[in-house]
């Protein structure tokens, strides 16, 4: 088994409405696979274990954070513990400044080099 680096941008919803919040994250997360994942393997793995519960902000509604779109993929080349578990999260940065932005503009200002969901496949 390998291990990846999974770059992912996740995107608050309102839990009653489905509607975006308009708030963002990027995460990076430590995963395993025994090769390189395709798009369709990323996305399933995405649904299984990067879901989480809704829970009650400041203004009384409840939120959930999901994942929007995968930014990159990328195998590591240094020697990981073989005791991780897995995934497990190891950055993530919330983009306070940019409330009211489209998942396109913040794709665009922050991730404009390199989207992997977009590359075709060869």
């Amino acid at each position: 088994m390998a291990y990846f680096s999974l770059s992912i941008l996740f995107e608050a919803f309102e839990a009653k409405t489905k509607i975006s919040r308009k708030a963002y994250e990027h995460r990076i997360v430590l995963v395993q696979f025994p090769a390189k994942p395709d798009k369709a393997t990323l996305i399933e793995y995405c649904k299984q274990h990067l879901t989480e519960e809704p829970y009650q902000t400041a203004d009384g509604s409840l939120d959930f954070w999901q994942v929007s779109k995968i930014i990159d993929c990328f195998e590591l080349v240094e020697e990981v513990p073989e005791n991780i578990h897995t995934p497990l999260e190891v950055y993530s940065r919330y983009f306070a400044d940019d409330f009211d932005s489209t998942r396109e503009e913040i794709l665009e200002k922050y991730f404009s080099d390199y989207v992997y969901e977009d590359q075709e496949n060869d």
